[in-house]
């Protein structure tokens, strides 16, 4: 696996559990998700912004600010979701194209030659009860809704329950 960074939590679990709260859930646990960051900024320029993002993601979630703000331990506690294989040229020239008709304001910033840097980019996960339980993520960044990682998210909770399972059926 792949020793990934990790990005500071800025909202803590008071915040969250009122942010999901009212969004329909009513329990919250700390999640970490494995994502890529690339770089982007002007042609031969520092950078000035971050596409996090995976190889199978449709939309790429955009982090503005020249430094990622990098926390100096590994996550221990909280779910921990690896998303996988990073994004390749291609898909990044893709989402990146979808940001840009997003906010067309930025379309002489493109993606910075360099590798893409795996990171640990803090979740909240939100469970809502109901007919079917319902899945709510938000950033523990900013506190906004991130439902482009809802499927990597419940993919990610099926593997470690399958995993769970198997190490129960063979002790």
């Amino acid at each position: 696996m792949v020793k990934r960074l990790a990005l500071t939590r800025r909202i803590d679990e008071d915040a969250a559990k009122r942010r999901l709260q009212r969004l329909g859930a009513n329990a919250c646990e700390p999640a970490w998700v494995g994502l890529w960051a690339a770089a982007l900024g002007m042609p031969g320029g520092a950078t000035g912004a971050w596409l996090l993002c995976t190889k199978e993601m449709r939309r790429a979630l955009l982090l503005v600010g020249a430094e990622l703000p990098f926390n100096a331990q590994e996550p221990r506690t909280g779910v921990h979701i690896d998303s996988g294989l990073p994004p390749t040229p291609e898909a990044l020239k893709r989402l990146w194209l979808w940001e840009r008709m997003a906010t067309p304001r930025h379309w002489r910033i493109q993606v910075q030659d360099s590798v893409p840097t795996p990171l640990w980019l803090p979740c909240w996960l939100g469970y809502a009860p109901g007919r079917q339980h319902r899945l709510l993520v938000i950033s523990g960044l900013s506190g906004e809704p991130l439902p482009m990682l809802k499927s990597m998210v419940l993919k990610g909770l099926l593997q470690a329950h399958q995993k769970q399972q198997l190490s129960e059926v063979s002790e």
